[in-house]
């Protein structure tokens, strides 16, 4: 079923008897629903935007940012039916198992789960994104250092892949242009949500559990929102609540003349043991192949600074043994408690506050780009498989670049996953701390973030959730 508030005349009716109601129809949302709609659930969901973008939509994601630069927060994500899933370059690796054993830095490294609570889900969001199940990973022998498997997905749009289908579900209604603006709530649980679309038209949902999954900011500005509405009420006071936000800095270090033969992966990254020894977390290396034009640019650069290794590899580029490279950095985040989502004076169409973003790297995040390249190149060296040229922010420790890709446009925590409320929002099950019946779902639940892209174990962690709220 389908009810779209910009269209139809609903305006003031009640929709009840849903078991659940999911807001937000983006990855972790539309996963959520399926599966609760397949073990034979009734569940609302709810999308604030259409089912095609329109700038009165995207325009509630405007927003203020402080600190290090960063995207547009309304061109970082997508306020519509499928929501950033829209965009998405289709990137995919499950979480690895030292992802789960940070704890070694600090208490807010710490998941109350492991790994293995959330491989059962593998190969099911490996079909929903429609790629291998098997990731095949290798320590390369004598070495710190790992060959890392990525799958990539087609991408999968999940607007264009599942609507059609949810809208004739019986067990699903859809809610379009449906903009959360309050909750009703008793004792510690929310007993109905208030909605309004962009025409005035109001509308209220009742469920018995419910689900928000508007993303890696918007979860943290509707519970901040609602704290600051209704204090303890259903939602414990958190000191972790819009804390500790990462992302995933991306940045290009230098270039390279490398062996193929001896060179021959395109993603590298430390061992977890290199990790820990050192104190650093993940840094992912991609290993982008340069034109013709750009490689004899890098010889000829290297015949004048070092002839005799310049004529060297110009003899091995003559029997096309040797490519240039360009080698760029994704590296995790540490999670830091002044990085966060805050309540901006300014509010939006509806009433809400918009969100203010403060986010900025810090002293680990140098260490970990620093200490990671430095035994990746030490590596190169003992195979002679290359000579790495660092650009010049990395050799004189230089303010990060501002004219390169920033981040990955990937949104973590504000409503983390800890055992302790004093470092996390939820608990292992995702339920919001001093509720009885809210849950946050997607990747603002990560307590840390990995260097890999998010979509995959946001998948897996929805299904378990799913499989959660149905008992």
């Amino acid at each position: 079923m389908l009810t779209n508030l910009n269209k139809d005349e609903v305006n003031g009716q009640n929709f009840k008897d849903f078991d659940v109601a999911v807001v937000g129809a983006g990855a972790a949302g539309i996963t959520i629903t399926n599966h609760l709609a397949l073990l034979g659930y009734n569940v609302a969901l709810i999308e604030a935007g259409d089912y095609e973008y329109t700038d009165e939509s995207q325009e509630v994601y405007t927003a203020k940012i402080v600190g290090d630069p960063y995207f547009d927060l309304d061109v970082a994500r997508l306020r519509y039916f499928g929501g950033t899933t829209n965009h998405w370059n289709g990137w995919c690796r499950t979480f690895e198992e030292e992802d789960f054993k940070r704890g070694y830095l600090g208490e807010e490294f710490k998941w109350p789960i492991t790994k293995q609570d959330i491989d059962p889900f593998k190969d099911q969001a490996c079909k929903i994104l429609e790629i291998p199940t098997s990731f095949k990973d290798s320590i390369i022998k004598n070495s710190k250092i790992e060959k890392i498997d990525f799958k990539f997905s087609p991408p999968v749009r999940f607007r264009d892949k599942y609507y059609e289908n949810l809208i004739k579900n019986q067990k699903v209604h859809v809610f379009l242009n449906a903009n959360l603006t309050d909750v009703q709530y008793k004792d510690r649980s929310i007993i109905g949500l208030n909605l309004k679309s962009y025409k005035e038209v109001k509308a209220t949902v009742t469920a018995n559990k419910y689900v928000f999954a508007m993303g890696g900011i918007e979860n943290s500005r509707y519970l901040l929102w609602f704290y600051e509405k209704y204090k303890d009420n259903f939602i414990a006071n958190s000191p972790a609540l819009g804390r500790y936000w990462m992302e995933h800095p991306h940045f290009t270090l230098g270039q390279a003349i490398v062996d193929k033969r001896k060179v021959s992966e395109k993603f590298y990254s430390l061992s977890a043991e290199a990790q820990k020894n050192m104190g650093i977390l993940n840094c992912g290396f991609r290993v982008l192949e340069l034109s013709d034009t750009a490689m004899k640019g890098l010889l000829r650069e290297i015949l004048c600074i070092a002839p005799t290794l310049g004529k060297s590899l110009a003899n091995l580029a003559d029997r096309n043994l040797i490519c240039g490279v360009k080698f760029r950095a994704a590296w995790e985040q540490a999670p830091h408690y002044a990085n966060r989502i805050s309540l901006d004076n300014k509010r939006d169409k509806f009433g809400i506050p918009k969100p203010v973003l403060n986010w900025q790297k810090k002293t680990i995040d140098r260490k970990t780009i620093m200490k990671s390249i430095e035994v990746f190149n030490q590596w190169l060296l003992e195979i002679d498989g290359g000579r790495i040229q660092l650009d010049d922010w990395i050799i004189n420790e230089k303010n990060y670049p501002t004219n390169d890709e920033l981040a990955g446009y990937h949104h973590m925590g504000g409503t983390r996953m800890h055992e302790d409320p004093e470092f996390g929002v939820v608990d292992k099950n995702c339920k919001v701390y001093g509720s009885d019946n809210l849950y946050m779902a997607g990747s603002s639940v990560f307590t840390t973030g990995g260097h890999n892209n998010p979509t995959l174990p946001i998948i897996q962690l929805a299904l378990r959730l799913a499989n959660h709220l149905a008992g």
